[in-house]
């Protein structure tokens, strides 16, 4: 159910009511009762989670590059290992 924030001009007071769309509107301050009331923009209270939003799919070239040397397998591990092994510095086998 939708949260509406409102003001009023009277007593300069602000409150909250849950409507539905099909309620009546608001025609009174819950706090004083005055008719000068009039409904606030209140910004959407909400977090982006998961894939399908611009900051997990389009990631920048630092952020890419970070995540392809996470993955198991990858060529800059390996070939950050190959050079480290063939002087004697890696402690992995393989």
């Amino acid at each position: 159910m939708p949260v509406y924030e409102y003001e009023c001009a009277a007593c300069n007071g602000r409150f909250e009511v849950q409507l539905r769309f099909s309620d009546p509107a608001v025609t009174a301050c819950r706090l004083c009762g005055s008719s000068e009331i009039r409904k606030l923009l209140s910004p959407a209270g909400f977090v982006l989670k998961g894939t399908g939003w611009y900051v997990t799919d389009y990631p920048s070239k630092d952020r890419k590059a970070a995540s392809q040397a996470e993955k198991p397998g990858s060529d800059s591990k390996q070939t950050q290992c190959a050079g480290a092994c063939t002087s004697g510095g890696c402690s992995s086998k393989g």
